[in-house]
């Protein structure tokens, strides 16, 4: 087995990658950008993360009580409805452990 000098040692240049100038266009050919009111509703994880509980959780014990908004695979939770099942959920917390 023959053995070869050190293999060649490549130089890496970093380079600045800087934004661009003039926004990119949309899909349909616009440029500008369009202020959006507040959303309406989350996905699944953001809703998980609403409510401070893991997406599995969330999954076994939340969505099933929930109306969601389902178009193809695409999952929406609209926020009146993670309002809504909080009160229904809701219970009144005891002091000291007074039941």
């Amino acid at each position: 087995m023959a053995v070869r000098g050190a293999p060649e040692q490549l130089e890496l240049e970093v380079v600045r990658i800087e934004s661009p100038v003039k926004p990119r266009p949309h899909r349909n050919g616009s440029t500008a950008r369009k202020a959006l009111g507040p959303r309406l509703a989350v996905s699944p994880d953001e809703a998980a993360a609403i409510l401070g509980v893991s997406r599995d959780y969330f999954d076994e014990h939340v969505i099933g009580e929930l109306r969601v908004v389902r178009r193809g695979r695409r999952i929406l939770v609209p926020l009146t409805e993670i309002e809504r099942w909080l009160e229904r959920n809701a219970t009144r917390a005891t002091v000291g452990g007074r039941s």
